[in-house]
């Protein structure tokens, strides 16, 4: 849960015009102002683009169920977790199905980011928890006080989504940029809850040696896996919708297995050596409407 200070901070800042607010957080995190009229780096066009891109396809991509439809149009081949049960509002926990409930299963909110809970082997939250939880998620609102326009328009929702059992380990998870419609870097995060251990890649799976967020790098380093040309060729087909998007994936019971759609990688606060927060952003050419790098 956000502690008292940032949710008051938070208030303050989505009061500021965009522009202004996202100056102050990027100099609040980095010590430095964001180029408007030249980005270079791609926590700067990320910045842009939540000034610039109105696509519809931001809204869907953001929205956690409408996602799912939207992928499997797409990616037919990929599986996607069940969506169980739908709840539109808090009071629609008053008459949660316990009893058609699996032993495991997930709780989560479409319309916001930092939103889950598990439920495992039958021990269910209490109605009145499930409630505190639904509550305090309705009210979040992301296009606030981080300018992600395409969570704006979202339907809020908090829904009960298949538990994908994994062993009872924590699963390997694929995050593939796309940009321009091409995978230009993979994400492999390891350990999420226990030791987490995140690599970087390029498509052809050559380690890129550095550090992103804070999160060692596993050496020696993770073996290319036979399925990620698959992957690959999955979220090339999915980014042929957007000038840069994140396709998180997993691998289960052999199947390449759909997690969510990324808008706005880290805000746009990504801590990136700065050479390749350069590369990256080097490949990255804004065109929108209202701003284009293209000549």
């Amino acid at each position: 849960m956000e502690s008292l200070q940032y949710r008051l901070f938070s208030g303050i800042v989505s009061k500021l015009p965009i522009k202004l607010r996202l100056q102050l957080l990027f100099f609040r995190k980095f010590k430095k102002f964001i180029n408007y009229a030249n980005p270079q780096t791609f926590n700067e066009k990320v910045q842009l683009k939540k000034i610039h891109d109105r696509s519809e396809y931001l809204t869907i991509g953001a929205d956690k169920l409408a996602a799912k439809k939207f992928v499997k149009e797409i990616a037919p081949e990929l599986y996607i977790p069940e969506t169980l049960w739908v709840a539109k509002y808090v009071a629609d926990f008053d008459t949660f199905p316990f009893s058609e409930m699996p032993s495991n299963y997930v709780l989560k909110a479409n319309h916001t980011s930092q939103t889950i809970e598990f439920v495992r082997d039958n021990n269910h939250l209490s109605g009145h928890e499930m409630k505190n939880f639904a509550s305090r998620w309705f009210k979040k609102d992301q296009s606030g006080s981080l300018g992600e326009w395409g969570y704006k328009n979202i339907p809020p929702r908090v829904f009960v989504e298949e538990f994908l059992d994994f062993n009872g380990t924590v699963p390997d998870d694929y995050k593939l940029h796309v940009i321009d419609g091409k995978v230009e870097f993979i994400q492999l995060d390891q350990g999420r809850f226990e030791q987490h251990y995140r690599n970087m890649f390029d498509r052809d799976w050559n380690e890129l040696g550095f550090i992103l967020n804070k999160k060692p790098r596993l050496v020696p380093v993770p073996e290319k896996p036979a399925f990620i040309d698959q992957m690959i060729e999955i979220a090339e087909r999915i980014g042929k919708y957007y000038d840069m998007v994140r396709v998180d994936l997993y691998f289960h019971n052999n199947q390449v297995t759909f997690s969510e759609l990324t808008m706005y990688p880290a805000a746009g606060f990504s801590m990136l050596p700065d050479e390749w927060n350069h590369k990256f952003g080097k490949r990255w050419i804004l065109d929108y409407p209202t701003y284009s790098q293209k000549k």
